[in-house]
């Protein structure tokens, strides 16, 4: 009885981890795609633009954006628990689709895209190799590279935002930051801007 009630236990605690870490990996997905490059930057951002002093904005702009009030109190948490934010560099295992450096001016090497991507067919390994080609002789300062923070979420990890930033050459690019909410069937979804920038 004892060993069927332990089996049961690690079932439940295994399959409670894997939901979490689950839904993690889905909120990253959701966030980390779509801003116009396929480079991004190892080390995350540290959410430095939001202020306490700012909530009601926030508050107007996720009604503007959404036609639903929310409570300034996630907003404050979130404010909060951005301090203490995890800024661990990224994984290949975390990113899967994208190709991470750690340095604007590194060189990328095609065997490192071969072996992420797990590329077998001729075509696509030529295709990379000139993309990549690209990329490498891009000055350093006109590479497109993406940044993300973390996500940062409030107390009840029913809301996140995740920063974003593209910036380059110093006039180009821009970035934001968008608030995401975790829905019935456990996935996340993007529910507003909360800022955005242009350079």
């Amino acid at each position: 009885m004892l060993m069927r009630f332990s089996t049961f236990l690690f079932f439940f605690i295994c399959s409670d981890s894997f939901a979490q870490t689950n839904n993690y990996q889905n909120l990253l997905d959701t966030a980390i795609r779509g801003h116009g490059s396929l480079f991004l930057h190892s080390k995350p951002l540290k959410v430095t633009r939001l202020d306490l002093k700012e909530l009601w904005y926030y508050f107007e702009n996720a009604k503007d954006y959404s036609n639903q009030k929310l409570d300034t109190v996630m907003f404050a948490q979130i404010i909060k628990n951005a301090v203490a934010a995890d800024t661990t560099l990224w994984t290949d295992n975390e990113l899967p689709n994208f190709i991470l450096i750690n340095e604007r001016a590194e060189t990328v090497s095609i065997n490192y895209v071969v072996q992420k991507f797990k590329l077998t067919d001729k075509k696509q390994i030529k295709h990379f190799t000139k993309y990549l080609n690209k990329f490498n002789s891009t000055d350093i300062s006109d590479r497109v590279i993406c940044y993300y923070s973390r996500p940062i979420f409030d107390n009840l990890k029913t809301f996140a935002i995740v920063q974003w930033d593209n910036g380059h050459s110093s006039l180009s690019g821009g970035g934001g930051i968008m608030l995401y909410q975790l829905q019935s069937d456990k996935t996340w979804k993007e529910y507003c801007v909360i800022l955005n920038w242009r350079y």
